[in-house]
């Protein structure tokens, strides 16, 4: 009987053995699920915060100082210790955040854990547009343009670009038919900086007349976009290419240098006289365009920023 009492004994020490393993495993699972999930979800956060201060920053690139403070007041208000931060930058249109935070641990301290770093790193870039969808069929010739200033898109006399050119340019197909679509929905295809793009003669006054009202009829604002107040989705912000200036004459090509946003003011006289004009703006990309951007081309007014991968 007392080996059996023995035995009995050492069996229990035995399960006792086994419930303090699998409760040391089981403290150590909820210190993995809990533990490490809080600082899963503390990156998450710090990754939004400096996803959002990169992006901010470096929209006031190429001004290095208010592209920092700027990052800095994003960090601020994502509540990121701007001591455990750094901004860098990288030439004129890049910049790089980064930030960690410590995390102290509640369970995984009784398996000697006390806490945790989570940190992220964010890079942007910003630069102007090099390549975009949706550009009407004008083309306005590279000059010094200035925001809220009134600009001639096409001409009604042929003495403004050369013989036969009234600033319309035949993009993808010729002919009124798909000028007049392009001017009305934009042209569907991709046009991008270092395209040689054909010039569409004669002054196709009707075309014009009724793809620029049609495109002031479809403005869904009350008032009317304005430049004192407009909206950079309505269909009277127009892109514009930006070719480089040369001396034209009837069907030729002109080589693109840029992109830029004008707000449509309307046409200006009747028949072989109707000149079209718009104000010049400094604006991102407005919605529904696809484009591509290059911290190296020159700005025409059209510029924006994005997160890269590193």
């Amino acid at each position: 009987m007392r080996g059996v009492k023995n035995l009995q004994a050492g069996e229990k020490g035995t399960a006792l053995v086994i419930v303090a393993a699998a409760l040391t495993v089981i403290l150590g699972m909820t210190a993995l699920v809990a533990d490490v999930g809080a600082l899963t979800l503390e990156k998450s956060k710090l990754q939004n915060a400096t996803d959002a201060a990169a992006l901010a920053a470096a929209r006031e690139l190429p001004d290095t100082a208010a592209a920092e403070q700027k990052a800095k007041e994003y960090l601020a208000l994502n509540h990121v210790d701007i001591e455990n931060s750094e901004i860098s930058f990288s030439g004129s249109g890049k910049i790089t955040v980064k930030a960690s935070k410590t995390q102290d641990f509640l369970f995984a301290p009784a398996l000697g854990i006390y806490h945790g770093t989570a940190s992220a790193r964010s890079a942007a870039v910003c630069g102007s547009v090099s390549s975009i969808t949706g550009v009407v069929p004008f083309g306005i010739p590279d000059q010094q343009m200035v925001y809220g200033v009134e600009y001639k898109l096409k001409a009604g006399s042929k003495d403004d670009y050369g013989p036969g050119n009234y600033g319309a340019l035949a993009l993808e197909l010729r002919g009124a038919s798909s000028y007049l679509n392009n001017l009305k929905y934009g042209y569907s295809g991709v046009l991008s900086v270092g395209d040689w793009v054909e010039t569409e003669p004669g002054n196709m006054s009707g075309p014009t007349e009724d793809g620029i009202n049609y495109r002031l009829n479809r403005c869904p604002h009350t008032p009317r976009c304005s430049i004192t107040s407009y909206h950079s989705d309505c269909p009277m912000v127009m892109i514009v290419p930006v070719f480089e200036p040369t001396s034209l004459g009837g069907r030729t090509k002109v080589l693109l240098v840029g992109f830029a946003a004008f707000l449509l003011k309307g046409v200006q006289g009747k028949g072989n006289a109707n000149d079209v004009t718009g104000y010049f703006l400094q604006i991102v990309p407005p919605e529904g365009h696809k484009y591509a951007l290059d911290p190296n081309q020159a700005s025409h007014g059209l510029r924006t920023a994005r997160l890269i991968d590193e």
